[in-house]
């Protein structure tokens, strides 16, 4: 850690995570409450998180294939220009209280467009950590990145519901604004060029938008050719689909079935971020003892032992330690998936393959709670853990097979 902190712009990179993430996390937990505020009902809120997860599937592998021909760098800028500009508009129409029907269009239409600069701007993120440090701390910075991220999720709800209760709804979105525009400011302080032919205008845009085509087609064959990136990306997708409906499942237990309070799961979700830092904290140890392909076999494995504690258990106490082992296990997955990926691609080609990952991975997210909700509803919510649990060690049997195979 301390040689990564010892770089100028590797600390300013930093600080610029940190309030990027404050102002995600800050307006994540905020602005669901406000459209139920202002619309009293729920059908918004999933029409939100369609507008949420649409670009990602829609824009990734553009927004990969851009990331490669440009200024990573300015890139980040924008992202936080457009999110800071996207907000103040926000903030403006609470101020001006405009009508319910006027209001949710502006919502709509801000969160569409800070989702699709937040496709572009986390496939440029990951592809900028490669331009701050070398190979061999790859792991460490990818840790302290999602740690920052980890610990913000944990901390902005508590402090978000405080400053809920006692300041206007427009007042709270311009500090969220107010991050972005730091992030902003200490990205513009990096003196770092990560282009030979930085990305100065529109032109360069026009020029990289010609060819962006075959540019995804590269980066498809390019990622289908490279094993020790094709099969952590098959392997993942395979994890997603049987495992992504376990938090759905495990609050419809804790809630329905258990009884517990509203207060009592919120404490629960707080231990389970906190468990997920906890992951950044051991993954580099990690890392540096255990080659990445038999980590990954052995956290699919572990990933399916905790969640068959939590089916089979029905002591509340032992559920809520294999969430937070679920939470520590998924965390070290995603670092070491990142931290391979960096490894093992070519800078040249980064950004796109990070966007095949994005794009696959959130698809195969969606049809996972889809499989897991009919499983659930036909079974119920512990037998449908139980089963995913089981799919998990048909996985950890495929991946044996497939890293014996390389």
């Amino acid at each position: 850690m301390q040689n990564i902190l010892k770089s100028k712009n590797n600390k300013l990179y930093i600080l610029s995570v940190i309030t990027d993430n404050l102002g995600s996390s800050l307006m994540s937990f905020a602005l669901p409450l406000m459209v139920l505020d202002i619309t009293k009902n729920g059908i918004h809120l999933s029409i939100i998180s369609i507008i949420e997860t649409l670009p990602i599937l829609v824009l990734g592998l553009p927004a990969g294939a851009l990331t490669d021909k440009l200024d990573v760098k300015k890139i980040l800028i924008f992202s936080d220009l457009i999110r800071l500009i996207s907000y103040l508009i926000l903030s403006a129409s609470f101020a001006f209280q405009l009508t319910v029907n006027c209001m949710i269009l502006i919502i709509y239409a801000v969160s569409l467009v800070v989702s699709v600069t937040n496709t572009i701007n986390t496939v440029s993120e990951i592809t900028f950590v490669s331009s701050l440090v070398e190979k061999k701390d790859f792991s460490e910075l990818n840790s302290l990145v999602y740690g920052i991220q980890y610990a913000a999720n944990f901390a902005l709800p508590i402090i978000g519901g405080i400053l809920y209760q006692y300041i206007s709804h427009s007042l709270l979105i311009v500090i969220c604004a107010i991050f972005y525009l730091i992030s902003l400011l200490l990205e513009k302080s990096i003196s770092l060029k990560t282009k030979s032919t930085a990305f100065t205008g529109f032109t360069a845009l026009k020029s990289a938008l010609k060819t962006v085509k075959t540019d995804i087609k590269e980066g498809l064959e390019y990622t289908l050719n490279i094993r020790s990136v094709l099969y952590p990306l098959i392997l993942a997708a395979l994890v997603n689909i049987v495992s992504a409906n376990f938090d759905n499942d495990s609050l419809i237990i804790l809630r329905t079935q258990l009884k517990l309070s509203s207060q009592n799961i919120g404490i629960i979700s707080a231990i389970a971020a906190v468990s997920a830092l906890i992951g950044t904290l051991v993954v580099n140890w990690l890392n540096r003892r255990i080659k990445f392909n038999l980590l990954f076999v052995l956290l699919i494995f572990a990933g399916a032992l905790f969640r068959a504690l939590f089916a089979l258990d029905q002591n509340v106490p032992t559920m809520i330690l294999a969430i937070a082992f679920v939470s520590i296990i998924e965390s070290i997955i995603n670092i070491s998936i990142i931290t391979n990926r960096q490894q093992q691609v070519e800078q040249k080609y980064l950004g796109r393959v990070t966007s095949i990952y994005k794009t696959v991975l959130i698809g195969v997210n969606s049809l996972g709670y889809l499989l897991g909700g009919l499983v659930a509803k036909k079974i119920g919510s512990r037998s449908g853990i139980g089963v995913s649990a089981i799919e998990l060690l048909l996985v950890t049997a495929i991946s044996i097979f497939y890293w014996h195979l390389k």
